[in-house]
């Protein structure tokens, strides 16, 4: 896979925040207007079609499976010359919110790339064992699989911790490429021949001009990669399996 950078979205919404995909506190962080939506990828193709960058190098990255996949942000992205990387929590299908059938395989149809993100996306992938690991894996993936007329070959894990037990799995369903929440542009290949692909997250604060200097501005980028990820990997450390419960309390509205 020849990607320049991989960009990671949610949900966006029209008017209401609970139109679509997930409503915990964690999840609303990562919630987009649609007009700031639209706003940013138009921005992205003026500066792809200005730099002479290929659109397809450009990952557009969506988790969860909200019903704004279909709705939303599928004809934004056409609109502007883009496919999109839709990951999805095949435990929720079908549930209001939520991605159905005839939309996923409406998406694949219309050329855009669809994955596995879990079967019930867990608040903690790690805490989990390597039996239940592998089971959400492979529940998830079965599910897409029997959704679409070809087998899936990408996923992307639920709060982006890749691990041993994860890599088993999806190498054992006919995973290919794997995406992770490491703010990175290097494609880590393991030893399985796997492709471990970072991506950047954006969320509702996230300015267009932070997404252009991320595409554009190689300095910017490595400025995210060692300072960003780095200070999150030291404060998870040393929380633990208690740094979920801290960042629920920290991200919940206060009145």
């Amino acid at each position: 896979m020849n990607l320049r950078i991989a960009l990671m979205y949610h949900d966006i919404y029209h008017n209401n925040i609970k139109e679509s995909g997930f409503q915990n506190s964690g999840a609303i962080q990562y919630k987009l207007t649609s007009d700031n939506f639209k706003f940013q990828i138009s921005e992205i193709a003026k500066l792809c079609e200005s730099k002479k960058i290929d659109k397809n190098q450009i990952a557009l990255t969506f988790d969860d499976g909200g019903e704004s996949f279909h709705s939303i942000i599928a004809p934004i992205l056409e609109m502007y010359g883009f496919k999109g990387y839709f990951f999805i929590v095949t435990g929720l299908t079908g549930y209001p919110g939520f991605l159905n059938r005839e939309q996923i395989i409406d998406l694949h149809n219309r050329g855009h790339f669809i994955g596995a993100h879990s079967h019930t996306h867990p608040k903690s992938l790690f805490e989990l064992s390597s039996t239940e690991i592998e089971a959400e894996w492979t529940k998830s993936i079965e599910t897409l699989n029997e959704i679409l007329p070809e087998k899936i070959k990408m996923a992307s894990v639920p709060g982006g911790f890749y691990s041993e037990p994860s890599r088993i799995a999806l190498k054992k369903n006919g995973i290919e490429f794997i995406f992770i929440s490491l703010p990175t542009t290097k494609i880590k290949r393991d030893s399985d021949n796997l492709q471990i692909i970072g991506r950047f997250s954006i969320k509702e604060g996230t300015s267009t001009r932070t997404i252009l200097q991320l595409i554009n501005n190689n300095f910017f980028r490595q400025f995210f990669e060692l300072f960003k990820w780095q200070a999150l990997t030291l404060i998870r450390s040393l929380l633990g399996s208690n740094y979920y419960q801290i960042r629920e309390i920290l991200l919940k509205p206060h009145h």
